[in-house]
């Protein structure tokens, strides 16, 4: 049996032992500044790059601006796409006004004053004005429930109604007499096609 005599006293042992600490803290210290050394020079590239690849699409953008600038009648050709683009919209429109007033027509009244008319992107029909009583306005809601079923031409009680969910919304009676009124109806899918 061999025996191993410790022949470095205690003080000797802790300095080594200190020292190989700061090895190892300097070890990973050293190792942490380049993590984050090549971190921040990723960091710079990636900005760079960036930046570049911003001024280089700025450049191509302002070439195609210049490009459209020096094009004579641009504004005017897209006005005209425009305004072609809106025409089923309006046609819609007109579909929609032309079963109203046929609705109003055949009331026919003399004390009712459309002040606006309009219909939204669902299909609503907004109609708003003033007449001299509150049977004219009932009148003229129940006229355009009546639409193609009762009243105008080609009715039929096999028909679907042109308006449904037709409401009086507003009623009230203003200093002269006169009533004023709101009506909401939810214009009917047929008479959007056209096909009535």
């Amino acid at each position: 049996m061999s025996v191993r005599v410790n022949l470095l006293p205690d003080i000797r042992q802790q300095r080594l032992r200190e020292v190989h600490r700061r090895q190892s803290a300097t070890v990973i210290a050293v190792l942490i500044w380049v993590a984050v050394g090549g971190v921040t020079l990723l960091l710079a590239l990636f900005n760079g790059t960036q930046k570049f690849r911003i001024a280089d699409l700025s450049g191509k953008i302002n070439d195609k601006k210049n490009q459209l600038s020096n094009i004579s009648g641009l504004v005017d050709a897209l006005t005209a796409q425009q305004h072609l683009a809106s025409l089923p919209g309006l046609n819609g429109q007109k579909i929609f006004y032309t079963k109203f007033f046929t609705a109003y027509s055949a009331l026919a009244p003399g004390d009712v004053a459309l002040n606006s008319l309009s219909v939204d992107n669902t299909n609503l029909l907004k109609v708003s004005g003033t007449a001299q009583s509150y049977t004219s306005v009932a009148k003229l809601a129940d006229a355009l429930e009546a639409a193609n079923v009762t009243v105008g031409p080609g009715a039929n009680s096999n028909n679907d109604p042109y308006f449904t969910d037709v409401s009086v919304n507003q009623v009230s009676k203003g200093g002269t007499g006169q009533v004023s009124f709101n009506i909401t109806a939810q214009v009917a899918s047929g008479v959007t096609s056209g096909s009535k």
